[in-house]
């Protein structure tokens, strides 16, 4: 059986770390692996493009001592995730990682829509210092909040297999401790509560990749940076064993249209529609939680975190 195919949709703002999350992920399982030191996992791609694209952002850290420049264009990338088995290299599943730019990360945006509807699984950034300490933070994390809900809903609606990976970014320039990941807890509530209230599956990870100098060269110390991406991956795998091709648009179309009465064409409109319609229903879920007139049981919510210690 061929290995399946999953496509990544990444959501978050201009400068968050989405760029920086990915070449982190790759150096950590990619890195240093070779016949001689192989390691459990590690990404591999077939696409000189796609690996000449991450040895810029790697070159650019370790030529400047800085992070690489926001990314100013969608750009694709594609992977396999390699596992060493007893027996030899097994190919785990295949991915497409789109690396869209945060002001394009929008539902009116047709590119971003079109991405949104093939995606079978979401990383959301989110920026731990200025979810903290940024009070204009506020209104972009309203925006992204409802987005994330819009598609949960659409998921929760349809039952779909869909995961959501809530990646909070920066945390090496936090204090570290107890208290700081309390407060991290309390203003990520908004999303908490209604995530939880949609049953979704989501686990948040608290991402740190520092940039270091390791005998006078600069790169990034990447430790945990791919965790997010291989839970994600293996909750994929989990779930679509029958139904590789199965993503947000054909699940949806599928629910609310016969394939053999209507045209593709129709089909994605409707999508769009429902996703587009979603966005406002999050902003209401948003306004009842608000009022004490949506709650939801005690023993109804959910715990679903990833323990990491700041």
């Amino acid at each position: 059986m061929a290995a399946k195919t999953f496509n990544l949709l990444s959501i978050g703002e201009r400068g968050v770390g989405k760029t920086v999350f990915l070449a982190g992920s790759y150096t950590e399982l990619q890195g240093e692996h070779s016949t001689e030191h192989p390691k459990a996992s590690w990404f591999e791609s077939q696409d000189q493009e796609v690996r000449s694209n991450i040895e810029k952002i790697l070159l650019h850290v370790q030529n400047t001592g800085l992070y690489p420049p926001a990314t100013i264009k969608i750009t694709n990338f594609n992977f396999a995730l390699k596992r060493q088995k007893v027996f030899g290299v097994k190919t785990q599943c295949k991915f497409r990682w789109w690396d869209i730019p945060g002001e394009a990360c929008h539902i009116r945006n047709p590119d971003f829509q079109e991405l949104v509807l093939k995606s079978h699984g979401c990383c959301v950034f989110i920026s731990a210092p200025a979810l903290l300490h940024d009070r204009e933070y506020a209104q972009t994390l309203v925006d992204l909040f409802d987005q994330v809900v819009a598609i949960a809903s659409i998921v929760h609606q349809q039952r779909l297999n869909y995961a959501f990976a809530l990646v909070l970014t920066k945390c090496d320039l936090l204090e570290s401790g107890t208290v700081t990941q309390l407060q991290i807890e309390q203003n990520l509530q908004p999303l908490i509560t209604r995530l939880d209230a949609l049953k979704a599956n989501y686990q948040r990870f608290y991402s740190a990749i520092p940039i270091v100098s390791m005998q006078g060269t600069a790169a990034l110390n990447a430790r945990g940076a791919a965790d997010p991406l291989l839970w994600l991956l293996a909750q994929l795998n989990k779930h679509h064993h029958f139904q590789p091709n199965h993503n947000l648009a054909t699940g949806l179309a599928q629910s609310a249209l016969s394939q053999q009465m209507f045209p593709s064409t129709l089909r994605r409109s409707v999508a769009l529609l429902a996703i587009a319609s979603l966005s406002i229903l999050g902003i209401a879920i948003a306004l009842l939680f608000t009022l004490g007139l949506f709650t939801i049981a005690p023993d109804q919510v959910p715990v679903n975190e990833q323990k990491i210690h700041l």
